[in-house]
């Protein structure tokens, strides 16, 4: 019951964010918000809940590659 409670809460969430922005939608589009929603949400909101105070930047970063090994920052 609880997850079908934040599917509808979500669904009400984009559906009304739409239409704010005058933007029609249709159960296609919402089925394909509600699925990259489902693989990437997971994960991003890990992101954000990461604790990242102590990590120190690269220093020179270069974001076309990827991130170098600590022995060479």
């Amino acid at each position: 019951m609880a997850e079908e409670g934040r599917a509808s809460t979500a669904h009400r969430f984009v559906t009304a964010g739409l239409e704010m922005l005058d933007l029609e939608t249709g159960e296609p589009e919402l089925a394909v918000i509600e699925a990259v929603d489902a693989l990437y949400g997971p994960p991003l909101q890990a992101l954000v809940e990461a604790e990242l105070d102590g990590i120190e930047p690269e220093a020179g970063i270069d974001l076309s590659h990827p991130p170098r090994a600590l022995e060479r920052r």
